[in-house]
């Protein structure tokens, strides 16, 4: 890997997200069962927005058109 320029900031990985410290103490504090739900509620969520785009792109697709493909996406991680 080529050293960075003088006063450029060095990324090793620009696909490696770093969490805060205090997030880090903040989710360590939590019990298994509480970072389950929040990681359920994530989830969710991601499935909602998914939804409501292809139902945004696609609007002649009916419902269970649409469920189908957000459970591809989210079971083999396609865009």
């Amino acid at each position: 890997m080529t050293p960075p320029s003088k006063g450029s900031p060095r990324i090793p990985n620009p696909q490696l997200e770093l969490l805060d410290e205090e997030v880090v103490q903040i989710l360590s504090a939590k019990t298994g069962a509480e970072r389950l739900a929040i990681a359920a509620g994530m989830f969710r969520s991601a499935r909602r927005m998914i939804s409501s785009h292809l139902r945004n792109e696609h609007p002649d697709w009916d419902a269970a058109k649409v469920q189908g493909e957000v459970a591809r996406r989210l079971s083999h991680g396609t865009g």
